[in-house]
């Protein structure tokens, strides 16, 4: 190699690695990840369970509560027009629910108070126009619960907790209203032993890195 090409090759060389590292080239890539992260806030409903008392339940409330939380993800290289990506979340809810579970002559009133929910998930889905993508969801994830559980002839009370893990799954859309800042709507849906069962609709916002 003579000594001008060497030069044009690393002269070349040089720019192509500049240009990498900027980042209006990098966003432009499809092959490299995108990192993102944001908060998260709606509403969720859990259905009222009797929670391993004995009998059945004959009445509920099941009132909405809010849902909230924060989520750190990688928006993954995908097919033409296609969007995936995978996610961890955290967060916390207002929701409450009651039962009133009779066991013979005996009623108990089961009443729970949602608290630190996590998931990790994948979104699968396509992007058929620039910077909107719908996907589906799918996943694993749990939620600390705290019960309180009173008799209601004698008022006699105890506290407990349990955590109720199960399958997540559900739909969203998300929109880049720049090439750092993007806004999204989703419908979650987990399986907690078929009882309790929190959904969700929450709205977000996030940045990208």
């Amino acid at each position: 190699m003579t000594r001008l090409s060497f030069s044009l090759a690393s002269s070349a060389a040089i720019a192509c690695a500049v240009l990498a590292t900027s980042p209006a080239f990098a966003q432009s890539l499809p092959f490299v990840p995108d990192l993102y992260m944001g908060l998260e806030a709606g509403t969720g409903e859990r259905s009222a369970s009797a929670f391993d008392q004995p009998g059945a339940v004959v009445a509920r409330d099941e009132s909405n509560g809010v849902d909230y939380g924060a989520f750190i993800g990688v928006e993954l290289p995908a097919f033409p027009l296609g969007y995936m990506a995978v996610e961890a979340a955290i967060g916390d809810s207002t929701g409450e629910t009651t039962a009133i579970v009779r066991d013979g002559g005996t009623d108990r009133e089961v009443r729970t108070q949602a608290r630190f929910n996590w998931s990790g998930t994948a979104r699968l889905g396509l992007a058929p126009l620039p910077g909107f993508a719908a996907y589906g969801i799918a996943g694993y994830g749990g939620e600390q619960v705290d019960i309180r559980v009173t008799d209601v002839a004698s008022g006699a009370e105890f506290d407990a907790d349990d955590s109720m893990d199960g399958i997540i799954y559900g739909l969203g859309a998300r929109y880049n209203l720049s090439t750092d800042i993007g806004v999204r709507a989703e419908y979650r849906h987990r399986e907690a032993s078929g009882a309790y069962d929190p959904e969700q609709f929450m709205v977000g916002a996030f940045v990208r890195f």
